[in-house]
């Protein structure tokens, strides 16, 4: 009887000093965001946070949300974002670099022909005038709300083009539809985890952690997505270089 007591007392205790942490989705089922995140919640979970779940499901909704909130926070991000939502990677919110990968230019067998008004799939995060910049003026800019959503549209014959991730890019080419290069002028996209009103370098430890897990693996490998894990001041610095490439 002593000792079933003693397990209650020290399990409501446990319960009572839980760290809360919020943790915002801004993607979309099918997307890398969402996938992302899912996987994070779950290993914050499994790391014995209480976990409070924001389904909010677009970006710059999240974004919004993220820069408001008082509470504990991390929120998955990439650097292809930043200028368009104006939330920058510094010393107050980065956490860490989860992968870097190259965006992908993909165009169908069928297309191969045409000479203009290509239509061209990319995500609505996007900034079109860096597209324009690098694909010309002569195509047609077709949002997809995310990766998945491009794959299927490219896949049903809705567009010619679609600039995409390496994941959806390499599923596109096994269909043999099309051929697709990764792009020399489009810059790097960087994958990160961002935090506000946490301590960086714990929750770093809590996230990293959270990736060398098996489903993370299976994840980055199964997309050849390189890591380059590296302290927290170096990975900063290859993002913030990395994400000045984005601006007009």
């Amino acid at each position: 009887m002593i000792m079933l007591l003693s397990l209650l007392f020290m399990s409501i205790a446990q319960a009572e000093t839980k760290q809360q942490i919020t943790i915002i989705n801004n993607g979309k089922a099918g997307g890398s965001y969402n996938a992302r995140t899912q996987m994070y919640r779950e290993g914050l979970v499994a790391a014995g946070y209480e976990v409070i779940y924001e389904d909010v499901g677009k970006i710059s909704q999240a974004v919004k949300m993220f820069k408001e909130t008082d509470k504990p926070t991390v929120m998955v991000y990439s650097n292809n974002q930043v200028y368009k939502q104006g939330l920058f990677h510094t010393k107050e919110n980065f956490v860490m670099l989860e992968y870097q990968q190259p965006l992908y230019i993909c165009q169908t067998n069928e297309s191969k022909s045409k000479t203009s008004g290509l239509t061209v799939a990319h995500g609505k995060g996007y900034d079109t005038r860096l597209l324009n910049k690098v694909l010309g003026d002569d195509i047609v800019l077709v949002p997809y709300k995310n990766s998945s959503a491009m794959l299927k549209g490219i896949l049903g014959g809705d567009v010619d083009m679609m600039v995409n991730n390496q994941g959806k890019s390499f599923m596109y080419m096994e269909s043999g539809n099309g051929t697709c290069e990764p792009s020399n002028l489009l810059p790097i996209m960087h994958a990160t985890v961002i935090g506000t009103n946490v301590n960086l370098s714990q929750i770093r430890e809590v996230m990293f952690d959270i990736t060398m897990d098996l489903q993370f693996l299976e994840y980055h490998n199964s997309r050849q997505l390189n890591r380059p894990s590296n302290t927290w001041q170096n990975e900063l610095l290859i993002v913030q270089g990395h994400e000045k490439q984005w601006q007009n």
